[in-house]
């Protein structure tokens, strides 16, 4: 008797498991070498009596391990595709579960976890696939095909390939809404033999303030004056470099590409506080020669004409006259809109000078490959970014300074920045105009600047009226289509911006509006007071 049950039970476990549908990854390809790419497919195995039209995929990527190529989307033709994608998340199973009951993860993740479903995991990124179809998938259809590239495991913290691809949850769905179970066809994919290429192999990290975009970046690295590698950096800030040779110097340079759509929040009036600062002299007495930087390296930053890492008037014009939208005939280097003006070297040595004269090396720094060193943190800068808001800040060791730091005035500090809350207002006046108000109460402002971003189809902007003090200096001036930039600046630095409503942009509506509410949106909107502060606005 005992044997009929247990045989009984063996039947009804594998006729459970086989009605069930499956999630499939597997790899396309054989990946040997670090560099190599490997290209990984998701398949829906069809269950008995199941007929899915809706399938979500979420997995998860050692990002350390694998960097993000590309993906292609296998779906039925006419289907609806969707990819998302995380960085720095790790999943969390359902405590007490099988990990592998794809459905079970997934009831976890939607209605009982709320929060607590993903935590923290800088290693990680998170991947999330949707696909629905008005027909049943067949059996065996691949969702999405994606393709990794294998980074050196050396300095990562992992002595094997194990487990870097692993699904966390999948959400297969009928026509009705009836949820599918659903297994996994493996707990996570390893990857095993991969050899860490030659001694020169490299994994670039790339340092820069604008860690929102790293994949705007790209990279170069040469021998002598020969490229010997080219490329974009990942959605984690690192490329990885093969086919370098021992024993011999290279030279690396990161571009910023010049066809982004912030270039014109990268020099702001802070900026030009600070360069107009350092060419006034205003050093610790009145003999001048000591600086108001803290680096050396912002000498270059300030250098927007091009003269040496010579810090003068001529450079606080051309930024002005930027701001202003005013035409220079002067050679000037500023980042502005399809326009990136880099430097680039190794962080370690970003910026240093020897016996404090600036004899930077421009864009390139030496790397010395060998084996022992398989990281290189490459440092970017944009020229007029004194500020640093979208470039590297150069690291000074603790207990002393770095080459790259210098002893700076009491009077001025790009370090300095504060919060302060302003009020936008807008209304449609008796005329049929959008007026736009911005209203501060902010006192000590020498300077401030307002990226302003509207729809052109919808608004024409008419006018803008300042209320900003008798003797302030203000600008505006559209940007692009689209975009103006409003502001002020005190190139004394004792009168300082009215408070009230300095600022007020009247716009016709080119189409019949009921209300305000989401015709405009800011880019930039900061002050700076008189001894280099700047004001971070808060909109209320």
């Amino acid at each position: 008797m005992k044997k009929i049950l247990l045989l009984l039970v063996s039947v009804m476990f594998t006729l459970s498991s086989y009605g069930q549908s499956s999630i499939d990854y597997s790899p396309v390809n054989t990946v040997t070498q670090v560099g190599d790419t490997l290209i990984m497919k998701f398949q829906y195995f069809k269950g008995d009596g199941n007929d899915l039209t809706l399938g979500q995929v979420d997995f998860e990527y050692n990002n350390k391990l694998l960097s993000y190529v590309s993906h292609q989307s296998q779906a039925p033709q006419g289907a609806n595709f969707a990819r998302n994608n995380w960085t720095g998340y790790k999943y969390v199973p359902k405590a007490d579960s099988d990990e592998d009951d794809m459905d079970v993860q997934y009831t976890w993740w939607k209605d009982e976890a709320g929060s607590n479903s993903y935590e923290a995991g800088a290693d990680w990124s998170v991947e999330r696939i949707t696909v629905q179809s008005a027909s049943a998938l067949e059996d065996g259809q691949e969702f999405v095909k994606y393709s990794f590239k294998v980074k050196d495991k050396f300095g990562s913290g992992y002595s094997n390939y194990n487990d870097i691809i692993k699904v966390n949850w999948a959400n297969y769905q009928e026509s009705d809404g009836t949820q599918i179970q659903t297994t996994r066809s493996k707990d996570g994919q390893d990857l095993s033999g991969i050899e860490g290429g030659n001694a020169g192999t490299f994994v670039i990290n790339l340092k820069t303030a604008n860690t929102s975009n790293y994949t705007d970046y790209s990279y170069t690295v040469k021998k002598g004056s020969e490229s010997v590698a080219t490329g974009t950096f990942d959605e984690s800030g690192q490329a990885s470099i093969s086919g370098l040779e021992n024993n011999v110097t290279y030279t690396a340079q990161a571009n910023l590409a010049e066809d982004v759509d912030y270039l014109d929040e990268v020099v702001t009036v802070s900026d030009l506080a600070l360069v107009f600062a350092e060419a006034v002299g205003a050093g610790s007495g009145p003999s001048g020669g000591s600086t108001t930087f803290d680096y050396f390296v912002q000498d270059i930053m300030a250098d927007v004409v091009g003269d040496g890492g010579v810090v003068d008037f001529q450079d606080s014009y051309e930024i002005l006259a930027y701001l202003q939208g005013v035409d220079s005939s002067n050679t000037n280097l500023i980042t502005q809109e399809g326009q990136t003006e880099d430097y680039s070297g190794i962080a370690s040595t970003y910026g240093a000078v020897a016996n404090d004269v600036v004899t930077f090396a421009k864009s390139f720094t030496p790397i010395d490959s060998d084996a022992s060193s398989k990281t290189i943190d490459l440092a970017h800068g944009l020229v007029g970014d004194v500020n640093f808001s979208h470039s590297y800040t150069p690291v000074v060791e603790s207990g002393g300074k770095s080459t790259s730091a210098r002893q700076s005035s009491a009077r001025y500090s790009k370090t300095q920045s504060e919060d302060a809350n302003i009020d936008l207002i807008s209304e449609i006046n008796d005329e049929g105009q959008v007026v736009f108000s911005i209203n501060s109460d902010v006192e000590g402002m020498v300077g401030s600047q307002f990226n302003i971003v509207y729809d052109p189809n919808v608004l024409s902007l008419e006018n803008v009226i300042f209320d900003t003090g008798n003797t302030m200096t203000n600008f505006s001036n559209i940007v692009q289509d689209g975009i103006v930039r409003v502001g002020s600046f005190d190139q004394n630095f004792e009168t300082t911006v009215k408070e009230g409503t300095p600022y007020k942009l009247i716009f016709t509506p080119l189409e019949t509006i009921e209300n305000t509410s989401g015709l405009i949106s800011f880019r930039v909107k900061e002050g700076v007071k008189a001894d280099g502060t700047k004001i971070n606005f808060i909109i209320q």
